[in-house]
Parts: C-alpha cells; structure tokens; sequence
C-alpha cells in the first residue's frame, strides 16, 4: 500500500524551490501537487498562503486526503545570532507564541531528524536543529527578533508550522519542520515590502511600485531582502533534493510522538 506524507508550504516561490515548476490542481479552495518519494511513500504538496489561518485549512485538507504525516517548509526569520541567511533548520520543538505568552507544542526526537541532520552536515549544507517559534504577525524588526530570541531561545520565527503541528498531534500524525532563514536577526525588514505580499503569498506588483515612487530609499532594502530570499531558497532547495526529500520516508518508521 502507498503511503503518502502530506506538506504545507506558504509560499509559490517555496513550493518551486521544493518540487520545481509544474501544474497545480484546484480542490476545495486548495492548491496541490502530487509527486512520488520512492515506490511506497509518495507526497502531496499544499500551498497554503500565508499564516496560520491558512496553514491551518491547508492542513486538515490533507488530513482529509488521508496522510499518514505532516511537514511545513519554507523560508524564516532568523533569532539565533550565529544563524545567516540560507542557514538551515530541522526543529525539534515547535513554539506557539499566544498574546504574551508562549506554549510548546511539539517536541519530537524522530529518526528523520537524526538522519536528516547528519547528512546534511556531512554534505557541507549549514544546518541546525532547535526550536521554531509560530507568530501571528511578522516579527520584522531586528530588536524584536533579538528580544523574542531572549525569551524563547528558537532559532527561528514563521507563520505557519504551529498550525501544522498541531493538527498532526489532534490527528496522532508524524510532524516535522524544515526551515531556511532568510532575514538574520540583526536585519529589519521594513513593513513596507512585507506588505507587498499578499495572502496568497504573491508579490502585489501595482502595491510595489507604488511604494517604491513614494520611498525610493527602499530599493536598496528590497534588493537585500531579494538576495537573502534568493539564498534561503537555494539553500532549502539544495537540502530537499540531495536529502531530505529521500530520508522522508524514515518520518513513518521511527517516530516519538
């Protein structure tokens, strides 16, 4: 029997640097694209949107589809000071940031971790594991990736692998979360380029331009946020196809949940 291990990722660019270009399906709102690990374990890849909201939807849609695991990937901001853009991450632990507080949600100790972390030294890909903290709102600037790294101690923030966790927990599911960062945490991001992206995670083009004749001091900005996306993708990319892609299916095999 097939198994399948279902993954959500937020955005088109992050789906491209996974599993390339190719046609997407439409199925109860949903973006997907089906794809083949090996003769038993084959994978579904949704693409999301932004958010937990998003992330969320997308994942119960996979349970639906009947998965046997969960994974999120994608591109982070970084919190660990020693961490550079295209620097990678496996989570061992998944943080939840509500109000002023902050929850773990998972914790893992699975052998695709293991497996897919000492790998990915040996082939000289700059990876870590720890904690990945889930937000609500963008932490963009660098004093506030620096205070939530003081707090929480992840390596990294995003937006969606909370909700992915904890669906794969309510359903007893194998998780895990593979993460690239982008913005160092010394780098703030201006809000006006992170508003460019929609929720759908495209680049709202007319909102752009607009923005860049009304603050052309942004271009600079802009270009250095486009060459650490750039450098995050290629790096997740890379990871994907010379390894994780292939220790997957280790995910169904040895797990703590």
């Amino acid at each position: 029997m097939n198994l399948t291990i279902g993954l959500v990722v937020g955005l088109p660019a992050e789906a491209r640097a996974l599993i390339g270009c190719g046609r997407w399906q439409h199925a109860e709102g949903h973006l997907f694209r089906r794809s083949r690990l090996n003769n038993r374990t084959h994978l579904i890849v949704v693409r999301s949107g932004l958010g937990m909201e998003n992330a969320f939807l997308a994942s119960q849609w996979l349970i639906a589809e009947g998965v046997v695991a969960l994974g999120v990937s994608g591109v982070s901001g970084g919190l660990d000071p020693d961490l550079e853009p295209g620097d990678l991450i496996l989570a061992d632990s998944i943080i939840q940031e509500n109000g002023n507080t902050c929850q773990q949600i998972w914790e893992g100790n699975s052998k695709f971790v293991e497996i897919s972390y000492a790998a990915l030294i040996a082939k000289g890909i700059p990876a870590y594991r720890g904690a990945i903290i889930t937000v609500r709102k963008a932490v963009l600037s660098a004093r506030n990736k620096q205070a939530l790294f003081t707090k929480t101690n992840a390596l990294a923030v995003d937006m969606e692998s909370a909700a992915v966790a904890a669906v794969a927990n309510n359903a007893g599911l194998p998780f895990f979360a593979l993460r690239a960062v982008c913005d160092a945490t010394t780098r703030s991001v201006p809000i006006e380029i992170f508003d460019c992206l929609n929720q759908a995670g495209r680049v709202r083009l007319l909102h752009l331009f607009r923005m860049l004749l009304i603050r052309p001091a942004l271009v600079s900005d802009l270009l250095r946020t486009r060459k650490d996306f750039n450098a995050a993708l290629a790096t997740l990319g890379r990871a994907w196809h010379t390894q994780i892609s292939s220790s997957l299916p280790a995910l169904l095999k040895n797990t703590d949940q």
